[in-house]
């Protein structure tokens, strides 16, 4: 990640890319974005945000991939004990990679959107959503979701967090309270997230013993 950026710095020499901007040279850049790739950032159908409508339609497709699918089977499975997996005869490595690469392409998704948004295109304006993301991953994971990696309690997840730091300057609370109210998020949900695997597995432990027995 950091030599990506780092080459993205070298490559713009760490300048904002917008519509056009100043030279390192002098003078301006005659290009600009156009107005059809701004809609889909800043555009609204049927009184909708297009973000919003795009967002939906990703959460129904991937909920349906993971829960109506083979591939989703797969997945789970994999996520779940992946020597099991192999032993069933799954590609484990194969799997572990296309699910990395769907991640990518779907980070890259939030890239484009975000620009879209903005108006402009900067190396480092996702880096204050990582945490985000990982928090609302968790929350959907140990509170909202079915006690595994899912489509619908991640969606809630990440509505849970935006509420919560959209309400926080009605408070009038400082900047930098908004990195602690994240962390305690992401603690509380990894706490509720051991103590919900730890019951899980006690439970496999005794089903095991019983079944020996």
């Amino acid at each position: 990640m950091y030599i990506i950026s780092g080459l993205h710095r070298t490559y713009t020499e760490g300048y904002s890319i917008y519509s056009h901007m100043e030279l390192t040279t002098g003078g301006k850049a005659p290009g600009e974005f156009y107005q059809n790739f701004l809609w889909i950032g800043q555009g609204r159908l049927w009184g909708i945000p297009v973000p919003v409508i795009l967002m939906l339609v990703l959460v129904a497709a991937v909920y349906v991939v993971l829960n109506k699918t083979r591939w989703g089977r797969i997945l789970y499975m994999t996520e779940g004990n992946a020597e099991a997996a192999r032993l069933s005869g799954i590609n484990v490595k194969k799997v572990k990679t296309l699910a990395y690469v769907v991640s990518g392409i779907f980070a890259s998704l939030a890239g484009i959107l975000f620009t879209a948004r903005v108006g402009s295109g900067q190396i480092d304006s996702g880096a204050s959503l990582l945490m985000e993301a990982v928090a609302a991953v968790f929350v959907g994971f140990s509170v909202l979701g079915a006690g595994k990696p899912n489509a619908l309690g991640t969606f809630f997840g990440a509505a849970l967090i935006g509420v919560l730091l959209n309400g926080l300057p009605m408070l009038n609370l400082p900047y930098y309270a908004f990195e602690i109210v994240k962390g305690t998020v992401l603690v509380l949900a990894l706490t509720v997230t051991y103590f919900r695997l730890s019951a899980k597995r006690s439970v496999r432990s005794k089903v095991e013993m019983k079944s020996a027995g």
